[in-house]
């Protein structure tokens, strides 16, 4: 909690709900493997279609690419089977990319203390600047 002292009020409410140290889950992140993006007439986008962990923050912005790449198909006037698959098969490429880097980034971070620490000393701004500097790309 003396950790989160200077976090605004919002935090503060959170942490004073909390009783104990088991009302926190902590756990390894778990990798889901692909799944449907969709069937018929239902499309899934952001952590519904691609659930990964939250090493680059990416849940709301790939929901935000997702929703974007799915209206610009939607707009090109092709029938709605036609769009969705596909708003899937563009987004399939750079969601992987992003599971790539978000899993390779997990594991840097869940290394011993000491090995975690001087790599991240050694090639952090590497690690995560350059890593991800493709996804500034337009999807």
């Amino acid at each position: 909690m003396e950790q989160f002292t200077g976090f605004g009020a919002p935090v503060q409410e959170y942490l004073a709900g909390v009783r104990c140290d088991g009302d926190i889950h902590c756990a390894p992140v778990e990798w889901l493997p692909a799944i449907a993006w969709g069937s018929g007439r239902v499309v899934l986008i952001g952590d519904a279609a691609h659930a990964m962990s939250p090493m680059m923050g990416q849940g709301g912005c790939m929901a935000i690419e997702d929703a974007c790449v799915l209206a610009e198909e939607l707009g090109r006037g092709s029938d709605l089977p036609a769009a969705l698959a596909a708003f899937a098969e563009r987004r399939q490429q750079r969601v992987n990319w992003v599971r790539e880097q978000s899993q390779a980034l997990t594991e840097l971070v869940g290394l011993p203390a000491e090995v975690r620490d001087r790599a991240l000393r050694e090639r952090g701004t590497s690690a995560f600047y350059d890593r991800y500097r493709p996804r500034t790309a337009r999807p």
